[in-house]
């Protein structure tokens, strides 16, 4: 009887002061496990898919690291590209179950990644001051592009889903470049006030293209990048709505942009024309919009990530419905599987970077 009080104050103590684990009141464990975070169920319940395909067959897992993207191929969406803040660049061609390591691309902060249309094993990615181009499906990687300071940077890259020769690609001074050849030749298309931060296509009509501006908003070009339109005018009567945070295009019906910034989150039913309000939980301007996205499947089915939480909509942005994260990272990208879009995956960073 002694030694079995013994182990029950043993268990009990354990329980009680250990400082190891904290529970949220939904009973869900916190961690600080990075990586990807994995949801079957739109966002319900979530799982760390970290698994690190070593080449000795040794476990490994990239729990530790900073995600800054992730991107679905276009010709196959179990195969997923994610870059790293400081550890470079992965890929997994099985849904995010084992991921693999881009061992020949320089280790860094991996900001972008562009996939040929017409050929999936043609990869551009910018990586610090340069383009690096991969011919062969990530094995092996050339330079395109560089600048001539490494505190002139690559911020982004895209490929012209109909027009996959032109290759496009934003820097951190403010320029946007674009190829003709693959990134064989540049040309500087347009110098913008403050940092390109992501370059987007309509997915019904590549001509018109979208660019994100750290600190001037979004703007549109209806002609391949010739010229360009402010879309923050049409935003003037919501506060520092010019601050960049995210932006997507609904697949179903691509004149519905979805775009979040300092103010809060706003909608657009004509392709930027006009602009309202997405009614949140919080207070707008509140907090840290990381990543947004649209189901493609169904445009009234929106998700946003924040500090601490991911929000779903099920109504086009009416109500919400919150999920704390079981990790104290951040939501930094969501992708949502097109053929299965319950399936929702989460790319998440330590709230220090930004």
């Amino acid at each position: 009887m002694k030694k079995i009080l013994i182990a029950f104050l043993a268990l009990f103590f354990a329980i009680n002061l250990s400082g190891c684990i904290s529970v949220k009141k939904s009973g869900t464990a916190v961690n600080n496990l990075g990586g990807v975070f994995v949801s079957e169920d739109r966002i319900e319940n979530w799982k760390n898919k970290s698994l690190l395909m070593t080449p000795a067959g040794t476990a490994g897992n990239i729990s530790e690291v900073d995600v800054y993207f992730m991107k679905f191929d276009p010709s196959d969406e179990n195969t997923i590209y994610l870059g790293t803040r400081a550890h470079g660049l992965y890929y997994s061609y099985n849904g995010a179950e084992g991921w693999n390591k881009a061992e020949k691309l320089p280790t860094g902060f991996v900001r972008d990644l562009a996939i040929d249309t017409e050929n999936k094993c043609i990869l551009y990615a910018a990586v610090e001051s340069r383009i690096y181009k991969s011919e062969d499906c990530a094995r092996t990687w050339k330079t395109a592009y560089y600048t001539d300071s490494v505190s002139r940077f690559l911020t982004a890259v895209a490929v012209d889903p109909s027009k996959p020769a032109n290759v496009y690609a934003g820097l951190s001074d403010g320029s946007l470049i674009m190829s003709v050849d693959r990134g064989v030749s540049w040309k500087v298309l347009k110098k913008f006030s403050d940092r390109v931060q992501r370059i987007f296509f309509d997915p019904k009509n590549s001509d018109l293209m979208y660019v994100g501006i750290t600190t001037d908003g979004v703007w549109q070009s209806k002609d391949n990048g010739s010229s360009w339109q402010d879309l923050n005018k049409a935003m003037k009567d919501f506060a520092d709505s010019d601050s960049y945070f995210d932006f997507a295009i609904s697949n179903k019906n691509s004149d519905f942009l979805l775009y979040a910034n300092k103010f809060g989150l706003l909608k657009s039913l004509d392709a930027g024309i006009t602009w309202s309000q997405v009614k949140l939980l919080t207070r707008a301007g509140s907090e840290v919009i990381y990543s947004v996205a649209i189901d493609p499947t169904n445009d009234k089915i929106l998700y946003y990530a924040t500090n601490q939480a991911v929000y779903k909509s099920l109504d086009g942005g009416d109500s919400w419905k919150v999920k704390k994260l079981s990790t104290t990272r951040v939501g930094q990208e969501i992708l949502v599987q097109p053929s299965a879009p319950n399936k929702i995956y989460l790319g998440v960073k330590t709230v220090e970077n930004k």
